[in-house]
């Protein structure tokens, strides 16, 4: 009976395909590979340098499967509303900081927002966060397309906006973490928001 109905669907995918490959695509590719596009607006009096480091097999734990970035880093943005766009590749795993001269090679010491995306899971394909654990350096928001926005404007600001300073419990439940659904999200990341 299972090479009866395993015939029966290779019979029907050979049609679909035969007839329209545009039908049979989705059939055969259900993954959306989809890259991300990352608007950066700086509202700050002063300008900001945005950084992307990749975190894979390090501060992330995640290695298969994970994108790195390799473009040009976005560069200077001007104060008082200058925008930069970056795209990171599906997959992505990596932090997303503004350099302070003080900042290490992956945000150590700063604000942070931190992306583990298209991770495979159905429930949580896109996470995303705000991480003060390392220091406080300024507010920063991420705002995901068709998803939560989460803003942190002090030091002080809640779990469920941020990873608060010092505190690795993780919020005790992951509250500042949130998800999204898959596919190539679009992403404002805005300083001094």
């Amino acid at each position: 009976m299972v090479a009866f109905i395993q015939s029966c669907f290779v019979s029907a995918l050979f049609f679909v395909s035969f007839v329209s490959p545009t039908l049979a695509a989705p059939l055969l590719f259900s993954r959306q590979d989809s890259a991300h596009t990352f608007t950066l607006i700086n509202q700050c009096t002063e300008s900001v340098t945005p950084i992307f480091a990749n975190t894979a097999c390090g501060y992330s734990p995640r290695c298969d499967g994970a994108g790195y970035y390799s473009a040009t880093q976005p560069g200077t943005i001007a104060g008082g509303g200058g925008t930069a766009t970056a795209t990171a590749p599906y997959a992505w795993v990596g932090r997303l900081f503004a350099q302070t001269g003080s900042c290490g090679a992956s945000g150590e010491g700063c604000t942070m927002t931190e992306f583990n995306l298209d991770t495979g899971s159905a429930y949580t394909a896109q996470n995303y966060d705000i991480s003060n654990i390392q220091g406080f350096t300024q507010s920063i928001s991420i705002e995901a397309a068709g998803c939560d926005t989460v803003t942190c404007t002090s030091a002080d600001c809640g779990c469920s906006e941020a990873y608060p300073i010092g505190d690795e419990s993780g919020c005790g439940d992951d509250l500042a973490n949130r998800a999204c659904g898959p596919g190539g999200i679009a992403f404002t990341i805005t300083f001094c928001p």
